[in-house]
């Protein structure tokens, strides 16, 4: 059973940024998301864009994935544009895993103070109050699991608000997927964005 979940949004103020790939800090700082499922990816029947990216791990020890998808098209409600998403890390091989977490955020172009959040508590951030579009990203989320689950994922939705504020087409999402094997002390990530 998958979970749908839309949380109010807690925006904060976030400089404007460019990268596209999660930085070393934003994978150390992420926050805890409140809601997971591990509802494979190819369970949701809707128009949607994906990626998926595969790190052979070194020495015959199996492979981690990073997946993401999201909806295609946006859907309106009121005054905010939605898209679905689902993020998630796989482990395939046969080694015991001590944990494993998929860390995600979203990220738009917007103006005005419009926000962007992923749908998870304290995930909002807001655009500076200027007509200038501006790339901005939501806080950095993860789930993980440590009790010997080779896939950790979660399901939610982006929302940004207002419409009028927010760039046609320039909606995004990253995962990283990160795995630490029971018997190696080194952990290992790939990362997959759409």
């Amino acid at each position: 059973m998958s979970m749908l979940c839309l949380t109010s949004v807690v925006p904060t103020f976030a400089a404007e940024t460019n990268g596209q790939e999660l930085t070393q800090e934003e994978l150390e700082n992420a926050t805890v998301a409140d809601t997971s499922t591990n509802e494979g990816l190819e369970s949701v029947p809707m128009p949607r864009t994906k990626n998926s990216k595969s790190y052979a791990i070194p020495g015959g020890k199996g492979e981690i994935t990073s997946n993401a998808w999201r909806s295609r098209n946006a859907e309106t409600a009121g005054n905010t544009y939605q898209w679905d998403y689902q993020v998630s890390a796989v482990y395939s091989g046969k080694n015991a895993v001590s944990s494993i977490r998929t860390t995600w955020r979203g990220s738009a172009s917007l103006r005005n103070s419009a926000s962007i959040s992923l749908g998870v508590s304290n995930s909002g951030v807001s655009a500076g109050a200027s007509s200038s579009w501006q790339n901005i990203n939501t806080v950095t989320k993860y789930w993980e699991n440590t009790n010997g689950a080779k896939e950790s994922s979660c399901r939610s939705n982006m929302v940004v608000t207002p419409r009028k504020d927010y760039r046609s087409g320039t909606v995004s999402i990253i995962n990283t997927a990160r795995v630490k094997l029971s018997k190696d002390a080194k952990p290992y990530e790939i990362s997959a964005s759409c």
